[in-house]
Parts: structure tokens; C-alpha cells; sequence
């Protein structure tokens, strides 16, 4: 954990050094870029069948070119399995496979489906383009795609990346899609949010075998990296000049397809394509994946309209290498059955209530329903599915995941405190002194439901107030409702 705070540290420091030289030459590009009117070599043509075998790939499948509009270049694509099968379309993501990813999940698929997988612009045998190579313009692309595969609608599978250009997809073009799959799906929890699971060993509240004083000096360090990469990340961002044109933006990342697409991943907000998602929904993750948390199919699950999610114990990022048979098999399964909505629990099921208070102790878990709970000096707690009208926080190190909090007035009083909270609801108002959140998929019933009085930090993913406003930013703020 420390090796990995110091070398993103040693980063951004290098990054400060040479940021004068950086800024100068994009400034360069962004003026040459924004004196120059793009042009499309690309136009719109039918499907130009190549050699698979040539491009290393089973000799069976059928392989083409297509010039696309969206990117203004030609991309590489293939299919398998009877021409008049329902359509499957997979959606690679980060690396330098491509539609490659999927090689050990097709001999199944193709005995049920025609499977259709791509290179995406930049990657794999597709050309990288002078494109800001955004999942928003990759929704775009598979729009563009379709047709010239089916005229009905279809099932998408997205993996890392691809999930998140799945779900964008699914937003901008609903009447394309029948289902989607997501698998391990990157690039939905807020930067910041983001980048403390990566840089810092995750740390479970509950360690069963691990005593009190060392679990309370584990969270107690860890909360510590946390807290640095936060300060880290507000410096200034040299690619943010990058944002001022998407023609410079392209055109100094064109060699780097990973970083332009990543980067561009890490700018999108999808609250709306969550939240608005009407789809039926299956999410597979793996438990040890340490590119996209687990957190993130938590807070899917619950905000997605109908959604299942299966964890694969043993698989990491990538189950399609590690878990194929699995993997094969979740997939179709899923998609020849329906999902069945998470169900909310409601005040209603609650029989009795009662209060607890936690003072001065480590690796609490609570579950169930309470009226108030009450923690002061608390660290590794854990409140897991839980139905409460309050919850007061003073000088605590706290864990929560799906819960609800029902009180109208103020649900959350937290002070000198840090929360982490993954998924479920907040009625009422949210009261901050000198806290530190990382609140991802919760659902505020309040249009403004943060009082913030003394400075705190606010780490927002993917979350709802009210009926229409979305919040997916990294804040700090005092004497304000937010």
C-alpha cells in the first residue's frame, strides 16, 4: 500500500516538474488544432470481408473493414455462429487485445448466437484516430455498427471499458437493445473515488481474525493514504487544457489509444445512464478484481432498473481468461431468462426498532433495523443492510452498504468523521462538520441534502437527489447546502 501512495506521489510531483513544457506544447497543439477544419476521409460503405486467419484468428469466422463516421476511419470487426441466429455484440475494453478479449467465450456462444466482437478505434487491428476516443463517441460507433448486423434489437455485452460504452449505448440508442451484460464493468465511480481503491490496499472492516489494535491502526493507515491521494489529486490537472478541444485532444493522444480512452472514460458522468436505465441488466464481477471494485456492481445492482449481479469468488478483472467455462455460463443463462428487481426494503417490514451506541471500539457490524445508532470513537464498523431512522457519527471511521435512513429531518450527523457508503437512500439531510465522505449510487430523497458547516471534503459517485439531479463530483465545502 505504501509502495503504491509513494509511486503516485513520485507521479504527480514528476508531472508538476515538467508541466511548463507540457502546457507549452499542448498549448501548441490546441492552436493548431483549433485552426484546422477537420475533414472525414471515412464515408458511409458496406461491410469488406477479409481473411480471419490472417488477422489470427479462428478460420471459421468471417472478418471485415468498415469506414465509420463517428471517428472518421475504418474499423476492423468479425462474426461467428449461423447468420440467422439472434445477435450478440461484444464490447472489448482497455489493453491491447481488442475483440481478442473474447476469444475462450466464443466456441459456446456461437453454438446459440451470432456473435459480433470489434476493435475499437485505437485499438487492437482499428487505427487510432485524432479523436477524443470517449465511451459517449464509442455509443456512437455501435449505433452506427448495428445494422449491418441485425434490424432487431440486440443483446450487448461490455467488459471493463466496454461495459461503461455498454450502458452509454443503452442510454443514447434504446430501441437498438434488447439486454445488456456487464461484466467487471471500469470507469463509473467518480475519479477520486476511483483512484483511492487503486492506490491503496482495501482494507475489510469486519477482519474477523484480525485483532482489535491492529485493525484500528490498519484503518487508521489506511484512511491516512486515502486522505493524501485526495490532496493529490486537487492539484492542477495539466490534461485539463486537453478538455478546451476535442481536435487537440486527439491529436496529441493519437499514439497513446489507452491513455486517450482512459483518461476519457474518467471524464464521463453516468448517473443518467444508471439511474435512467430501463433495460434488463446482468452484472457479473469478479471478488478480487483490483482494476474496478466490487463496490461498483454493488451500486449498479441497486440503482439499475432490473439487474442481477453474480460474483465469480476467485476471478479478477478479466473472468473471461481466468473463469471462461463460468463466465460462458452465466452469460447464457442470463441472457435466455429475465432479471428480477432488486427489492428495496421499506418501513413498512420493520417489526421493532431500538437504539445502539458504539463508544470506542473497533470491527463492528451491524445489520437490521434500529431507530438511532450512535457512534463515537468507532473505527472498522461496518453498518451492512441496514433499516435506520438516524445515524450520528462523531469522530469515526465508518463502513456502509446498502442502507436506508428514513429520518425526515436530518438522517446523517457526521463530525470529525470519515464515511464511506455504497448504495441505499438518505430521507433527510445530511449534517457535515469537518467530515470526510464517499458516498457512490445513494439515493437522496432531498434536492439540496447536504448542510455542510465547518469544512468537509465530499467524494460523490453516480448518486441522485431528488428526481433529476446527479451528483458525481470531488468537493470541499463549508458553511453551504449542497
Amino acid at each position: 500500500m505504501i509502495r503504491n501512495i509513494f509511486a503516485l506521489m513520485t507521479f504527480m510531483l514528476c508531472v508538476q516538474e515538467v508541466s511548463a513544457g507540457f502546457f507549452d506544447k499542448v498549448g501548441e497543439i490546441i492552436d493548431t488544432a483549433l485552426a484546422t477544419t477537420p475533414t472525414s476521409t471515412a464515408t458511409k460503405s458496406e461491410l469488406v470481408t477479409t481473411v480471419a486467419a490472417e488477422y489470427k484468428l479462428p478460420a471459421h469466422w468471417r472478418s471485415y473493414w468498415l469506414n465509420e463516421p463517428a471517428f472518421g476511419t475504418r474499423i476492423f470487426l468479425a462474426d461467428t455462429g449461423k447468420i440467422s441466429a439472434p445477435v450478440i455484440l461484444l464490447v472489448h475494453g482497455l489493453g491491447q487485445n481488442g475483440l481478442r478479449d473474447w476469444l475462450a467465450l466464443i466456441p459456446e456462444l456461437e453454438k446459440h448466437y451470432r456473435v459480433v466482437m470489434i476493435d475499437l478505434p485505437g485499438f487492437a487491428n482499428s487505427p487510432s484516430p485524432k479523436a477524443k476516443l470517449s465511451p459517449t463517441h464509442y455509443a456512437d460507433l455501435l449505433h452506427f455498427v448495428k445494422p449491418y448486423f441485425s434490424n432487431k434489437p440486440i443483446s450487448v455485452v461490455g467488459h471493463s471499458m466496454g461495459g461503461a460504452v455498454t450502458l452509454r449505448y443503452a442510454q443514447r440508442y434504446p430501441t437498438d437493445i434488447d439486454q445488456i451484460a456487464l461484466i467487471d464493468a471500469a470507469g463509473i465511480l467518480q475519479r477520486t473515488a476511483f483512484v483511492k481503491h487503486s492506490a491503496t490496499d482495501r482494507i475489510p472492516v469486519n477482519a474477523d481474525f484480525v485483532p482489535n489494535a491492529l485493525l484500528a491502526y490498519a484503518v487508521s493507515l489506511q484512511d491516512f493514504s486515502n486522505s493524501l491521494i485526495e490532496k493529490i489529486l486537487r492539484l492542477p490537472d495539466p490534461t485539463s487544457l486537453l478538455g478546451k478541444s476535442e481536435i487537440a485532444w486527439g491529436t496529441t493522444l493519437q499514439s497513446y489509444p489507452n491513455i486517450n480512452a482512459a483518461l476519457s472514460l474518467a471524464e464521463e458522468d453516468f448517473s443518467s445512464a444508471i439511474f435512467e436505465q430501463s433495460k434488463p441488466v446482468f452484472i457479473l464481477w469478479g471478488r478480487k478484481d483490483l482494476v474496478a471494485p466490487p463496490r461498483t456492481g454493488q451500486l449498479l445492482a441497486a440503482n439499475l432498473a432490473a439487474t442481477e449481479l453474480t460474483i465469480i469468488e476467485e476471478a479478477g478483472h478479466v473472468p473471461m481468461a481466468s473463469h471462461p467455462n463460468d463466465v460462458s455460463k452465466w452469460l447464457l443463462a442470463s441472457l435466455s431468462s429475465k432479471p428480477k428487481p432488486v427489492e428495496q426494503p421499506t418501513a413498512e417490514v420493520m417489526i421493532t426498532k431500538q437504539n445502539y451506541t458504539c463508544d470506542n471500539s473497533t470491527g463492528e457490524t451491524l445489520r437490521g433495523h434500529y431507530a438511532r445508532i450512535t457512534l463515537k470513537k468507532c473505527t472498522g464498523v461496518l453498518l451492512d443492510g441496514v433499516l435506520a431512522d438516524e445515524l450520528i457519527a462523531l469522530d469515526s471511521v465508518i463502513e456502509i452498504q446498502n442502507s436506508h435512513f428514513i429520518e425526515k429531518q436530518i438522517s446523517l450527523t457526521i463530525k470529525n468523521s470519515v464515511v464511506m457508503m455504497t448504495s441505499g437512500t438518505i430521507e433527510g439531510l445530511i449534517n457535515l462538520d469537518q467530515a470526510r465522505i464517499d458516498f457512490a449510487g445513494v439515493r437522496f430523497f432531498k434536492q439540496t441534502p447536504f448542510e455542510v458547516n465547518t469544512r468537509s471534503r465530499l467524494v460523490l459517485s453516480v448518486s441522485r437527489a431528488g428526481n433529476n439531479r446527479y451528483l458525481h463530483s470531488d468537493l470541499q465545502l463549508e458553511n453551504t447546502a449542497y
